[in-house]
C-alpha cells in the first residue's frame, strides 16, 4: 500500500490532493499506481500537446487545398508530404508519458512500466472516473 507523501492543491479546483507514493516510484523511478487517485490502470501516450498536432495537420491542409485551388497539384501533394514528414519527425523525437485512465494524472521523467500499454478506449470506458481507492 502506498504511503501518505503530503499533499498537492489541484490546479484547476484548488482543492487539496493527498499523495500517496509506494516504493516502485522511489525505488525503480517507475510507476505501478497513480499517486493522485490510487488506481493501477495506466497507459502509455506521447508527450505531444495534441492542438498543436492538430494544428500542423490542418495548417497542411489548408495549404494543399489553397494549391489545388489554384490547380498546381504538384505543390499540393508535395505540402501533404511535408506535412506527413514533420509529423514522423516530431513522433520520432517525442517521448512517452503515463497517464492514469481514471484521474488522467500524467507522469513524466519515468521508467516505462512494461504492464502498461497504449492507450485503449474500451480500458477508458472500464476504470475512467471512477472514485479514489484511498
Amino acid at each position: 500500500m502506498p504511503a501518505e507523501a503530503g499533499q498537492l492543491a489541484c490546479p484547476h479546483c484548488k482543492r487539496p490532493i493527498p499523495l500517496r507514493v509506494d516504493k516502485s516510484i522511489s525505488e525503480s523511478h517507475t510507476v505501478h499506481t497513480c499517486v493522485a487517485c490510487g488506481h493501477d490502470n495506466l497507459y502509455i501516450q506521447k508527450d505531444f500537446n495534441r492542438a498543436l498536432g492538430v494544428a500542423i495537420v490542418v495548417v497542411g491542409g489548408l495549404i494543399s487545398v489553397f494549391f489545388l485551388s489554384r490547380s498546381e497539384p504538384l505543390f499540393a501533394m508535395l505540402t501533404l508530404g511535408i506535412t506527413a514528414a514533420v509529423d514522423y519527425i516530431l513522433y520520432r523525437l517525442v517521448g512517452d508519458v503515463t497517464v492514469c485512465y481514471a484521474c488522467h494524472t500524467i507522469y513524466r521523467g519515468f521508467q516505462k512500466n512494461p504492464k502498461h500499454t497504449a492507450f485503449d478506449l474500451k480500458d477508458l470506458e472500464k476504470y475512467g472516473g471512477r472514485e479514489r481507492r484511498f
